[in-house]
């Protein structure tokens, strides 16, 4: 008998047919002021949720304004965080690329701008700072201020923006988990998950804020820890929102501008810690004195770059373990091995990739083959 760890993206949430894709989530906002059904008024109206301050948010504008340009996975809205926090330092650094010296800005001249904007990386994101910039300049007062503090104020107005849309993304999932576990009683999809005999006792590494295993598999809270924190609308006023939203750090040194919007300092000023760690930790079937095998089962994540410092970490985890482990990846087709492979390569190294997987250290499963499960699973 092995213990099992279950290593959860948003894919196992949809594979339970749950709509918390990234593209569920932007018809909500954008219906929320448009339509709304009773179910959603009733839910707003008991959290005494006032949803005025989410109804012009910068990041939600800058998406409907290049939404034929970006990709429809939570990555792709990581990315775009990223590179609207890049474009913000870009011109904190090279501010004569948006104050023209006769004292206007230069978004005020449109094409001028867009091409100047379209001979650097990353235009479209310059040109929507850039133009935000302009529009409040005036009204906000930047006008009065040196550049360094306008960019400053510029900087502290998209952390904020990005702490309402974490915000509104609380209550979506919220509400999510009150319609599908309170209204409609759903019930756990038929996957490859079902080859797993007392799922229940499995420890969850989850990168999803959302209780679905709890919900349906009876997996406890306590055995279960969220890297980027988890949703809950029942906190009292004096606890903080412990969802991490935002971007990877790309650099070993730390950038005071854009440190608001990573990842690491989000998991240290929302506590998340290593508690994972624990799972990995060797234990003793004392009636035959051996040490317990570990299934390790990465379920509907890409195992994109953005999160490799946690598999980094979990495969380091057992590197030195004297108990026999196994990590497996499932897949929804062809497509997403190839990809997963891609990101492992990446993460591991080719070398290493490749010896994992002679040893059977590594194995690959479709995500709705049990069968397939039952015959890798130690």
């Amino acid at each position: 008998m092995a213990d099992t760890i279950l290593i959860l993206g948003n894919g196992f949430d949809l594979a339970m047919g749950r709509k918390t894709s990234y593209k569920d989530f932007l018809e909500f906002a954008d219906k929320l002021f448009v339509e709304r059904d009773y179910q959603l008024d009733g839910f707003l109206k008991k959290h005494q949720i006032d949803i005025e301050k989410y109804k012009d948010n910068l990041y939600l504008r800058y998406i409907r304004e290049n939404r034929t340009t970006l990709g429809e996975n939570w990555s792709n809205l990581e990315i775009m965080i990223s590179q609207l926090a890049e474009a913000i330092d870009f011109f904190r650094l090279n501010s004569d690329k948006l104050y023209h010296k006769s004292g206007d800005l230069y978004p005020k001249y449109v094409d001028r701008f867009h091409k100047m904007m379209n001979e650097e990386g990353n235009s479209a994101s310059k040109i929507f700072i850039g133009t935000i910039f302009f529009k409040l300049y005036n009204s906000s007062g930047w006008d009065k201020l040196e550049r360094e503090l306008a960019l400053s104020e510029l900087n502290n107005l998209f952390i904020n923006h990005l702490d309402l849309l974490t915000e509104l993304l609380e209550i979506y999932l919220s509400y999510r988990d009150y319609i599908d576990f309170e209204v409609e009683q759903i019930i756990p999809s038929e996957t490859a998950l079902d080859a797993i005999d007392g799922i229940s006792d499995a420890s969850v590494i989850s990168f999803n804020y959302t209780h679905t295993p709890n919900k349906l598999y009876k997996i406890p809270l306590e055995k279960t820890h969220f890297i980027h924190g988890e949703i809950n609308l029942e906190r009292p006023d004096y606890e903080i929102n412990t969802m991490v939203f935002g971007i990877e750090d790309k650099a070993n040194e730390i950038n005071s501008d854009l440190i608001p919007y990573q990842k690491f300092y989000q998991r240290v000023v929302k506590e998340t810690g290593n508690m994972y760690e624990k799972f990995f930790i060797n234990k003793v079937n004392r009636s035959i004195v051996t040490l317990i095998s570990k299934n390790i089962i990465i379920f509907g994540h890409s195992v994109d770059p953005l999160d490799k410092e946690i598999f980094q970490k979990c495969f380091q985890l057992t590197y030195h373990r004297k108990y026999n482990y196994r990590f497996i990846f499932t897949y929804y087709d062809d497509s997403t091995k190839r990809s997963i492979i891609k990101n492992l390569v990446i993460i591991l190294g080719k070398d290493r990739l490749v010896e994992l997987t002679g040893q059977r250290k590594v194995v690959f499963v479709q995500s709705q083959d049990a069968a397939g499960m039952a015959e890798v699973l130690l």
